[in-house]
């Protein structure tokens, strides 16, 4: 599973809102994260039918989160843009296994299974906050995953 750009440029939509704690024009946050106007404004449009960001028309205009970034986790912006999280096809409802047509009975369907179950677990415990966050530091994070 990789995470693709687009999600990575949500999440950062989402931190640089969250840091910024105010309505922000789209151009000044594609140049803050370092994207093109018109990938921040196709990033944004999805943050904002899903309900994460609010957007204001006119000359002040902009987004702001609907919610703090501490209520945010990093998991559900992730699954917005890429869909669910699954580390093998496997592991999806309708794929036909062609090793073994029972995957409980396959052990590397199990370990795929539980690993994924624990990379969910990782990423729904950590909160966009959590990624600008001055008192977070980079072993905090790094604890909660260990943990």
């Amino acid at each position: 599973m990789r995470v693709t750009q687009e999600a990575d440029y949500a999440i950062r939509m989402c931190l640089i809102l969250d840091s910024i704690g105010e309505k922000t024009g789209a151009a000044t946050l594609a140049d803050i994260a370092c994207i093109t106007p018109k990938i921040a404004l196709k990033v944004l449009r999805k943050l904002n039918t899903a309900g994460y960001v609010r957007s204001y028309k006119g000359v002040q205009g902009g987004y702001e989160l609907t919610r703090s970034g501490d209520e945010i986790k990093v998991l559900e912006i992730i699954e917005l843009i890429d869909g669910p999280v699954r580390i093998s096809k496997c592991l999806e409802c309708d794929h036909e296994c062609s090793r073994n047509p029972c995957k409980l009975d396959c052990k590397m369907h199990v370990a795929f299974d539980a690993i994924n179950d624990k990379l969910i677990e990782n990423l729904g415990s950590i909160t966009v906050r959590m990624l600008h966050d001055k008192n977070v530091s980079h072993a905090d994070i790094a604890d909660i995953i260990k943990n």
